[in-house]
């Protein structure tokens, strides 16, 4: 496993609270590579452009949902060079390795890792010396606009849904259980709140190339790894078809997706008529549904146009 770099960011969740981790982890990489940290994403975009120069194999994430998304849109943005289509998903990126160092790690929960950042480093160095060996979970990244490549993606509901999450006090499961309770008993009652999260924006959304039968859309969410968080399955399909996305088109009211959440919660299909739900290799949203979307929970700005696809497979190292 020749060529280890540590990309830390200084400023998730845990390296926050407790700033001697990235020592520890620099202690436990020692000569077998690097640990750098850039101070801003257009550092992070040389800092990768370097990696590649150098052949780098292996790259540690250490920080959370956020920090991983920034890593892996810096690494497509390299790679793939503006690829798109069949070029896009043939990229071969380098293997990376979550170490948890944010607040939130639901893409380190998806793909079923549970150890610390300084465990899980000690491991890819001793593989690295001849060890046992690592696993490999693969899933495939989403790519928005040849820029922003993540796992979860959603317009409407998902974007309004976690900025209401992240404000106030800090992110966290108890605090995502009492904003999920209030939108449902809003709905219930015909709330605001429930009301303002599914306000439909105009759009229109082709997928693989035909249009989907609405024009304005709640939400559009499109997933590869299947869980968003609290266990819910949204996205059932995702990890069993890879070079794909999961996606998801609500076109109803607030109860169309309450009386859902049981079946997404235990991954299955919703088989509601009013939401349209479809495995894709890519999707065109065009209209005011695109001026803002949410990845693996950062708030990006869109324009008159998305184009979100299959992209290359991750290669996620495992214990």
């Amino acid at each position: 496993m020749p060529g280890i770099a540590v990309l830390s960011n200084p400023r998730s969740g845990t390296n926050r609270r407790n700033p001697r981790l990235v020592r520890k982890l620099a202690y436990v990489l020692g000569d077998a590579g690097e640990l750098v940290q850039p101070p801003s994403l257009d550092e992070l975009e040389a800092t990768v452009r370097d990696l590649r120069a150098r052949g780098v194999e292996t790259v540690c994430v250490n920080g959370g949902d956020g920090t991983l998304h920034k890593v892996l849109s810096a690494l497509v943005r390299v790679y793939a060079e503006g690829a798109t289509g069949d070029a896009l998903r043939s990229v071969r990126l380098p293997q990376i390795a979550i170490l948890k160092g944010g607040t939130v790690n639901t893409m380190a929960r998806n793909i079923g890792l549970k150890a610390g950042a300084d465990a899980m480093l000690g491991r890819v160095v001793d593989a690295a010396h001849g060890g046992p060996p690592l696993r490999l979970a693969e899933r495939s990244a989403i790519v928005v606009n040849g820029q922003h490549a993540g796992f979860l993606f959603g317009t409407g509901i998902l974007y309004r849904f976690m900025k209401m999450y992240n404000e106030g006090a800090p992110p966290g499961r108890l605090k995502a259980l009492k904003v999920l309770a209030h939108v449902v008993l809003s709905g219930l009652v015909g709330g605001p709140t429930t009301r303002a999260l599914f306000h439909p924006d105009p759009a229109r959304v082709l997928v693989d190339g035909a249009p989907w039968p609405a024009s304005r859309y709640p939400a559009v969410a499109v997933g590869t790894m299947n869980d968003i968080g609290l266990g819910f399955e949204v996205f059932h399909a995702a990890r069993e078809h890879l070079d794909h996305v999961h996606a998801l088109g609500f076109i109803g009211g607030p109860m169309s997706a309450i009386r859902s959440l049981p079946r997404i919660y235990l991954g299955r299909p919703t088989r509601h008529p009013e939401i349209l739900d479809q495995v894709a290799r890519e999707l065109i949203i065009e209209g005011e549904a695109a001026q803002g979307f949410m990845m693996d929970g950062d708030f990006l700005p869109g324009g008159p146009a998305l184009r979100v696809e299959a992209g290359p497979r991750v290669r996620f190292l495992l214990p």
